[in-house]
């Protein structure tokens, strides 16, 4: 009996021990995973977001890059299209396929962000021609008066909208030459329009003269057609067609005054742009020009000089117009 009882406490602590060991063993399991999906929670809440971040803001660059692109682009039609010897035979009113045009691509990284494995998921971004309004009306007053000029161009827009997930989002425009980034209700003018300002000599050493070239980029739009948006998260392109270069206005001499109203989302970007032009040029604003933004009515005036008998005044004009189609597709060309 006593032989019995030892044989059973023995049985019942070896029984003891293997219970222990393996407690212990899952025990040490639980701890492992827990500090697994301790490290992978930290990992998706702090790292994730961080290198998402990281990785739109690099694609914010490329889309910055694609549409200076398009500036540079379509600068380099304008003057190929001017030094061309028989403008006229463009029609920049209905231009004909059968027409040859001058012909340029841009690529577009549409959608960006992604992180292999841990964060696949792109962010997209919308493409769109003439989605947005944008007008310039150029007024040019003379003592003689067959020298007059007003003319209202219809310079439309070609913007990019990104719809990110973690970045920021940003919007590009370009229009009228300028190309524009707006983010967070605050914008700046990233690339400048075509217009200059050059001192010139003049009989009336009392009055500094100036010659002024405008140069307006007019995005082609046929009359009542909608806006071409192309929304995606993959690659696309812009088709630039350079249509015309029309030569509009000039005049070297008895101009009075010359005012720029430009109807734009950006009124405040575009007054800042004319107050730079006008220091560049040693053009006091407020004192031999006039500038204002009207955030109300989305327009900015630019008026030169301020004041007839000013130490400031204008010379000469030179105005002329590039007409450009822009055609949004699907695939990178």
């Amino acid at each position: 009996m006593e032989k019995y009882k030892e044989n059973r406490y023995k049985s019942e602590k070896m029984f003891f021990f293997h219970s222990e060991a393996a407690t212990s063993t899952v025990i040490g399991a639980v701890l492992l995973l827990g500090i697994i999906f301790s490290v992978l929670t930290i990992l998706w809440v702090c790292c994730v977001p961080e290198w998402k971040n990281d990785a739109e803001y690099s694609h914010m660059g490329d889309v910055c890059e694609d549409m200076a692109k398009v500036k540079s682009k379509i600068d380099l039609m304008s003057i190929i299209l001017a030094s061309n010897p028989n403008p006229s035979n463009l029609n920049s009113i209905n231009p004909s396929p059968s027409t040859p045009h001058l012909v340029m691509s841009v690529p577009f990284h549409m959608g960006g962000g992604s992180i292999p494995l841990i964060g696949p998921i792109k962010s997209s971004g919308s493409l769109a021609v003439n989605k947005e309004n944008c007008t310039m009306r150029i007024v040019v007053t003379s003592n003689n008066s067959s020298d007059n000029y007003y003319k209202l161009i219809n310079c439309g827009t070609i913007t990019y909208n990104s719809q990110n997930r973690y970045f920021v989002d940003q919007d590009f425009s370009y229009e009228n030459g300028a190309l524009i980034l707006g983010q967070n209700k605050q914008s700046v003018m990233m690339l400048y329009p075509s217009i200059r300002f050059s001192k010139v000599p003049d009989n009336d050493h009392n009055v500094t003269k100036y010659n002024v070239s405008i140069n307006a980029m007019r995005i082609f739009q046929k009359p009542y057609a909608p806006p071409e948006v192309i929304s995606s998260n993959r690659g696309c392109s812009l088709r630039l067609i350079g249509i015309n270069y029309i030569p509009l206005y000039e005049v070297g001499e008895n101009l009075t005054k010359l005012e720029l109203i430009v109807n734009t989302k950006y009124p405040e970007v575009w007054e800042q742009y004319f107050k730079k032009i006008a220091n560049d040029a040693n053009i006091v604003p407020g004192t031999d020009c006039v500038t204002e933004a009207n955030t109300t009515e989305s327009f900015a005036r630019f008026t030169f000089p301020k004041e007839e008998k000013g130490t400031r005044g204008l010379k000469g004009l030179y105005i002329s117009e590039t007409v450009v189609k822009a055609e949004p597709g699907i695939g990178l060309n």
